[in-house]
């Protein structure tokens, strides 16, 4: 049977409309239904759980690794993406007809050197000492966009960790997970020819580059609406690559539109969304209170 966990809280409230005391208690039948009734979830249950196959996320550290060690590409979902390809609009990108189907198709595809990055919170419980924020994320937002979520979602599929580009953000008090991570980036970099394709104020108030000592070509979209400037942005991509660099994306979900057409292209493209925020905000030691956390995701101005 699918869905019987679903259909046992359903016959829950159901149940919960009569009031017990109006049943007779005495009554042999009532007996042998509620009998039945155990019997019914204890089978659905144990039918669910056997056939159950839900999609996984790998952590950070083993999505780290597969960056570190293959030449495979990534592409990282979160809820400004859901929130577009449901019909709506976010802070920094308006809603957009064909942004949306873009990014329907990203999510559902399947290459084996593209990983699609998701967070751990849609499928797994949150990892300890997360912060308030990431908390309210997997319990509150989750939770109330679950529907969407699993809409594009493909069942039984291990995901990457889409939340490599916030660990210090999300949780900022294992400075040794942290180091190694911020390492395996530097690997990842290391003796490669970069085209880093961001918003035009990300490095405005960077003090401490991840990218710092690497051979780095930039391209700048607009901080906010950047799907509006699309095609410029193919064609400065056009004339910048020759065909062996690198490509990093850290502009929001016109980003993930274009890694997608350079991936499909032969192109190696990470997107690294808010790493170097990340690198930056933990090289300063900033405390990362639940305002620091808001701050931190919001645009850059």
């Amino acid at each position: 049977m699918r869905y019987s966990l679903k259909r046992f809280l359903q016959n829950i409230f159901y149940l919960a409309r009569y009031n017990l005391k109006d049943i007779n208690n005495n009554s042999l039948v009532y007996v042998k239904h509620r009998i039945n009734f155990a019997a019914k979830i204890r089978n659905e249950i144990k039918n669910d759980f056997d056939i159950l196959k839900p999609p996984r996320v790998k952590s950070i550290v083993d999505t780290m690794k597969e960056l570190a060690n293959t030449n495979k590409s990534i592409i990282r979902f979160g809820d400004g993406e859901y929130i577009i390809m449901g019909g709506g609009g976010i802070p920094f990108q308006e809603y957009n007809k064909e942004l949306a189907n873009k990014l329907s198709e990203i999510i559902l595809s399947h290459h084996d050197n593209l990983l699609i990055g998701l967070s751990g919170g849609h499928f797994h419980s949150p990892l300890p000492g997360a912060n308030n924020i990431a908390l309210e994320y997997d319990y509150s937002w989750v939770v109330e966009n679950y529907d969407l979520i699993m809409k594009y979602t493909i069942p039984a599929k291990e995901y990457a960790c889409g939340g490599i580009s916030q660990v210090y953000a999300w949780k900022s008090n294992d400075n040794g997970i942290l180091k190694q991570h911020y390492a395996m980036f530097k690997q990842i970099f290391a003796n490669k020819k970069l085209v880093l394709i961001c918003g035009d104020k990300i490095l405005a108030n960077i003090k401490f580059n991840i990218l710092g000592g690497s051979q780095v070509e930039y391209i700048y979209g607009p901080t906010k609406h950047a799907y509006n400037s699309i095609d410029r942005l193919r064609k400065e991509l056009d004339n910048k690559v020759s065909g062996d660099e690198t490509l990093l994306f850290a502009l929001g979900p016109a980003g993930k539109v274009l890694a997608y057409e350079m991936f499909l292209r032969g192109f190696r493209v990470l997107d690294i969304g808010h790493t170097i925020k990340d690198y930056d905000t933990y090289m300063r030691g900033v405390e990362m209170t639940d305002e620091a956390v808001k701050d931190f995701f919001a645009p850059d101005e």
